[in-house]
């Protein structure tokens, strides 16, 4: 059997991965551009430093007031944290460091060059500007720590990741809750069709139904008037069929029944003994026939009253009794102390019993036993039926429920339509029928009944 797959499982599946590609690629191409405009920004902001140095300090300014510039570059007590990721340096002709900042790292020869460039020292990346200056030949680096690019660009991406993370259980909540609903039509429909019943059929409700399911809904509608057309033609032909049968049949019985009494040729007696067989056939074909079209007809009124089962299930098993004996095999109805009440129909449930008793000691040999139990068991009242028989098997469980179904390497005379009526029996009192093994060793049939 294939894998039955969630239409609205699978809809905000594809729904969530459509959103986080999108998002995904969205946010990379905003991270991206951001750092970039970031770098931009940090590195004009290095340039525009050192031009501003440029402009206020001059070789004389630095000899002349050396020491009180170094004591106000010394960091205090209020510095900010960040002042250790910045520097600037202000180098001579020959390369000497004339003024700096304290916290001014160790600056590689390969550094002092005009423009933009980094290095790395101690494991640490520092990016640097490096300008000359327009009044002496002094070099001015402005620098800061790669550090900081660093934790900009974490600061950018933890901004755009982390409302992400916190909202996306409550996004794929709202978005299951919207499938829902969008495909609740389609549920509606789903239901009104499983609720659909051969012996009732009805036009499914299209109020509210989205125009992508229309088309599939008047094709179901078509399906079902079609179907229930000609569910109808049959019940009608059989019952006629049935109607005009009957009256025939019994009046060729009752000829053959004279042609008998008044025969003396040994070998026309064994014919017209041979016919009257068939016809007796026939005719309890004909009456199984009326009586499954009845229980099917949904115009039929049923009313529904207190009825005992086990009761109904005495007077069946009193009525077997001559014809298992003929056969000679045992039936019983075993005792119990169960109430065996339920609301049904006491003529339906009777031929429900008759039914399966008769296939029992129709389908057992000689020899066999034939049990009928009526008993309580958690909110169900079981009818069961078994015998110590040949069984059946269990592959054939669910055919001989169906119309003219006969089990297979069986040679006893039947219509197959008993355990149809009993079907529809059952259906009438929302009952469920369940083949098995039986204790006596061949095959049990048990008929759940909801006590209500």
């Amino acid at each position: 059997m294939a894998e039955v797959v969630s239409l609205r499982r699978r809809l905000t599946w594809y729904v969530v991965a459509i959103l986080l590609l999108m998002t995904t690629a969205s946010g990379v191409l905003v991270y991206q551009g951001t750092t970039h405009e970031a770098d931009e920004i940090f590195s004009a902001s290095l340039a525009q430093t050192a031009r501003i140095l440029d402009g206020l300090i001059s070789r004389a300014e630095i000899e002349s007031n050396r020491k009180r510039l170094t004591r106000a570059l010394e960091r205090g007590p209020d510095a900010h944290e960040y002042e250790r990721k910045l520097f600037f340096a202000v180098l001579d002709e020959n390369g000497q460091i004339l003024l700096h900042s304290r916290q001014s790292p160790d600056l590689p020869d390969e550094v002092i060059s005009t423009g933009y460039s980094e290095f790395e020292l101690e494991g640490e990346k520092w990016l640097t500007f490096a300008l000359e200056s327009s009044r002496d030949e002094l070099l001015i680096i402005v620098g800061e720590s790669g550090e900081i690019r660093e934790e900009i660009t974490e600061y950018i991406g933890g901004g755009l990741l982390l409302p992400l993370i916190l909202l996306l259980p409550v996004g794929l909540w709202l978005l299951w809750q919207i499938v829902g609903v969008a495909l609740k039509p389609l549920q509606d429909v789903s239901d009104q069709l499983r609720q659909q019943d051969l012996s009732n059929l009805k036009i499914i409700d299209v109020d509210g139904v989205p125009l992508e399911i229309s088309p599939l809904v008047a094709a179901l509608d078509q399906m079902i008037t079609d179907l229930d057309a000609a569910y109808a033609r049959e019940r009608r032909f059989v019952s006629d069929a049935s109607h005009e049968l009957r009256n025939p049949l019994a009046s060729l019985l009752i000829n053959v029944d004279n042609a008998i009494e008044e025969s003396r040729d040994a070998e026309s007696l064994e014919s017209l003994q041979s016919m009257k067989t068939s016809i007796k056939r026939l005719s309890h074909l004909v009456a199984q026939l009326l009586e499954l079209s009845h229980f099917e007809n949904p115009l039929v009124s049923r009313e529904f009253e207190r009825v005992d089962l086990y009761q109904i299930c005495d007077r069946v098993v009193s009525s077997f009794k001559h014809k298992a004996t003929a056969r000679e095999q045992e039936i019983e109805l075993q005792p119990t102390d169960d109430l065996c009440e339920l609301n049904g129909i006491d003529s339906l449930l009777t031929s429900l019993v008759s039914n399966l008793v008769d296939n029992a000691v129709k389908y057992s040999t000689a020899g066999c036993k034939i049990r009928v139990r009526c008993y309580r068991d958690e909110k169900n009242l079981v009818l069961e039926v078994e015998d110590s028989g040949a069984g059946l098997d269990p592959d054939e469980h669910e055919k001989v429920l169906g119309r003219f179904y006969r089990a297979a390497d069986t040679n006893t005379h039947g219509a197959g339509l008993g355990l149809s009526i009993v079907k529809s029996i059952a259906q009438i009192h929302s009952a469920r029928i369940e083949m098995g093994e039986s204790g006596l060793g061949g095959l049990a049939i048990r008929v759940r009944f909801e006590i209500v």
